[in-house]
């Protein structure tokens, strides 16, 4: 009887001590479409698309995003194409975690 109390105890005390156990990572795709930006802007702006993609997805897995202090930043990559009158379009596409827990 001693050992199936302490045991779950155990459990309990080791999740608690450590609770990056329970953490995860959701991943976020962010596409800013055909845009009039530079390809810093358009790039930063697909990033930023990511992270609140990620977000959300963590919330709706019952999760809590961590802050994204310390945290890398997502991919990109991009198109261009020149509009009529020649002026660069960019689109961009990222993909980026925010923690979870």
């Amino acid at each position: 009887m001693r050992l199936r109390v302490s045991v779950p105890l155990a459990l309990v005390a080791l999740l608690a001590l450590c609770p990056s156990l329970l953490a995860a990572q959701y991943t976020g795709w962010g596409d800013t479409g055909w845009v009039y930006a530079s390809k810093r802007e358009c790039c930063n702006g697909a990033i930023a698309l990511a992270y609140e993609d990620s977000e959300a997805r963590c919330l709706l897995a019952g999760g809590l995003p961590r802050g994204m202090s310390g945290m890398r930043r997502g991919s990109c990559k991009w198109d261009w194409t020149t509009d009529a009158s020649g002026t660069q379009l960019y689109r961009c596409y990222s993909e980026a975690g925010i923690p979870c827990r």
